[in-house]
């Protein structure tokens, strides 16, 4: 089995419970499910259907400022960006649109907009998306291709604490959760798309373009 982010081989099933088998690469650290394991497409969308996630609930609102504080905080004007991933109900716009900025909101499955593809933004957030990457190395490699020279990626997604407590993390539970990061994995994600890493919370993470390391 090959690390779907670096290619390495090596690679551990080191895990399997009732539903899922994982493997852990030695290389860049990431966790993932085995691909047999994974959800058909149509059983993966009724699962998103079922989240609450309401641009008009505080509670959500207050989650997401987790991410969108320490992002508006490090952009120094006002930037057009764009949401990737930004689910059935987008919120994370609202919370920019109060701090005079403006995201577009995509989603392969709600807002499927291919046409926001097409070019590079000053910032792009991508929150609680990664972990549903079924084939990170090709999803990494689009999104950072969507942050332009000196531009700012803000991504959210637990990262786990290594394969020794893997079994007792809840992150794990959520079916559509198929790729787990570690600081470690980060700090290769960074290296390899040329980014400087800012680790700004357990969940939070900034990669820089055209940045010092911080």
């Amino acid at each position: 089995m090959n690390c779907p982010l670096c290619n390495a081989t090596a690679c551990n099933d080191f895990y399997r419970n009732k539903r899922c088998q994982y493997w852990h690469c030695n290389v860049c650290d990431l966790i993932f499910a085995d691909p047999q394991d994974w959800l058909s497409a149509d059983a993966e969308k009724a699962q998103y259907d079922l989240h609450n996630n309401d641009p008009h609930d505080s509670a959500y609102l207050g989650f997401l400022q987790r991410l969108s504080e320490p992002t508006i905080t490090a952009l120094r004007h006002p930037v057009v960006g764009l949401d990737f991933g930004c689910g059935p109900g987008p919120a994370l716009s609202l919370l920019f649109a109060q701090a005079g900025h403006q995201l577009l909101n995509y989603d392969p499955i709600y807002y499927p907009d291919e046409g926001l593809l097409s070019r590079d933004y000053e910032l792009v957030t991508c929150s609680e998306v990664v972990e549903h990457f079924n084939h990170p190395a090709q999803s990494w490699q689009l999104l950072t291709g969507l942050v332009a020279t000196s531009g700012l990626l803000a991504v959210m997604t637990k990262r786990h604490w290594g394969i020794d407590v893997f079994a007792q993390w809840h992150y794990k539970n959520d079916p559509t959760h198929v790729a787990f990061y570690s600081d470690k994995t980060f700090r290769w994600l960074a290296e390899f798309y040329q980014m400087s890493l800012e680790i700004v919370g357990p969940d939070v993470a900034l990669f820089h373009r055209g940045k010092k390391d911080v």
